[in-house]
Formats: C-alpha cells, sequence, structure tokens
C-alpha cells in the first residue's frame, strides 16, 4: 500500500509543496520502467509464464511493487497472476535445462488478483504484485505465471533478448514456458514482455530524518509568522 503525503514548508520565502510517498513507513517515490511498447504479436495459454531479469543499478535497495502486462483476456475480464522470485538470472533454456526447468531456487511470493485494461488482448491495469525486493548491484529472476488468461507478448523465432533501463532499475525479457518449473512443455526466447514494471527506492535513514526536520522547521517559521 502505498500513501502520499504532502507537507507544506511555508515560511518567508514563496510555498513550497514536497510530496513524499510511503511504503511500509519509509519515504519512497514511485517510478516507472516501461518494456517492449508493443503491440505484442504473439502470447500463449493460461497456465503459461513469463520469465525476466531485474537488477539494481543504483546505490539503493528497491522494490518492484506492480506491473502491467499484455494478455488475452476480454476487456476488463478478471484473473490472477502468481509471482515467483529467485537469486540470480531467471533466464535461459531449453526447456530441459536452465532455471525456469525446475523449481529449486525459486520461491511464490503469492497470487494476486489482476485486470485486464480497457482493451481485449491489450495491456493490463497496473497489478499490485508482491514487493520484490532488488539490491543494489543485485539481479533477481521473475516468473509470473497467468491463470484464466494467456499472457500475450512480443516475439517470434528466436530474437535476442530485450534490455530495457532507466538508470537505476535494468529489465531484460525474456523467456515464456508452457510448463514452467518441469522439463515438459514448450520454452520460446526471446519473448519480451509488453508492459511496465513500477518500483520504489527505499531511502536511507538519514533521508527520513532530514524530510521530518525540514517539515518541523517549516512549520515553527509557519508559526512564528502568525
Amino acid at each position: 500500500m502505498i500513501r502520499a503525503l504532502s507537507v507544506r514548508c511555508l515560511c518567508w520565502c514563496p510555498l513550497v509543496l514536497a510530496t513524499v510517498m510511503f511504503s511500509g513507513g519509509s519515504a519512497t517515490a514511485q517510478a516507472v520502467l516501461n518494456a517492449n511498447p508493443g503491440p505484442a504479436n504473439n502470447g500463449g495459454s493460461p497456465n503459461w509464464a513469463i520469465f525476466f531479469d531485474v537488477t539494481n543499478l543504483g546505490s539503493l535497495p528497491l522494490n518492484v511493487i506492480e506491473m502491467t502486462s499484455a494478455n488475452t483476456g476480454a476487456a476488463g475480464a478478471a484473473f490472477n497472476v502468481e509471482v515467483f522470485t529467485r537469486v540470480g538470472s531467471g533466464l535461459g533454456g531449453p526447456v530441459t535445462s536452465g532455471p525456469g526447468s525446475s523449481p529449486a531456487g525459486w520461491s511464490s511470493l503469492g497470487i494476486v488478483g489482476a485486470t485486464q485494461g480497457g482493451t481485449a488482448n491489450g495491456v493490463s491495469l497496473p497489478i499490485d504484485i508482491p514487493d520484490i525486493l532488488v539490491n543494489p548491484g543485485a539481479t533477481v529472476g521473475v516468473a509470473v505465471r497467468f491463470t484464466v488468461v494467456g499472457r500475450r507478448y512480443f516475439g517470434t523465432g528466436s530474437p535476442p533478448l530485450g534490455t530495457y533501463s532507466d538508470g537505476t532499475l535494468q529489465l531484460v525479457t525474456g523467456d515464456a514456458r508452457s510448463a514452467p518449473f518441469t522439463t515438459t512443455g514448450s520454452w520460446f526466447s526471446s519473448r519480451e514482455l509488453v508492459g511496465s514494471l513500477t518500483y520504489v527506492v527505499v531511502p536511507e535513514p538519514t533521508s527520513l530524518a532530514l524530510v521530518s526536520v525540514a517539515a518541523v522547521v517549516g512549520w515553527r517559521r509557519f508559526r512564528r509568522a502568525r
């Protein structure tokens, strides 16, 4: 749950309005990293999974908190996704090998509800996924299994993996498996995420203290000025 707090620092200078985001009691600022812009040109069936890697290029921890994804749902359709993570890359095949061919090393973060956007076979509304913690310099492998609907993606044949970065978060996408965490079914690469990831950087405690001090000082000056 993300909560926005507006702190008005009123003093002898013009009005300053600062918006600080709080997640689990920590101040954060949201950012969105867009993946392949689409439109999706390929796809799979319910219970397929997408695989991609996220790497933290910054100096502070971050949490990936939301995603959007193309899927086969009708406009406004409800569906579920289950999110799995592992330490290190989750990419690679073929179907009988690679991280996605076995449940070893993977942890399920849980199943959450999702809603398709306003276009059939389009991109979902933002999905509030379980937080994925990515420490500075670390790579986390992510798998997202769709139920009720199938996922859609960009890629046919065997094109190279897609890399997207904003200087803080890097996304490498991706693989698709029809029977994830088994050596059966089919494995396809690359199949890029059509959608986005939303993340928040977790600030150092000193940053939180500075925000608090600034708010208190501004309020005291405002009180004296009245």
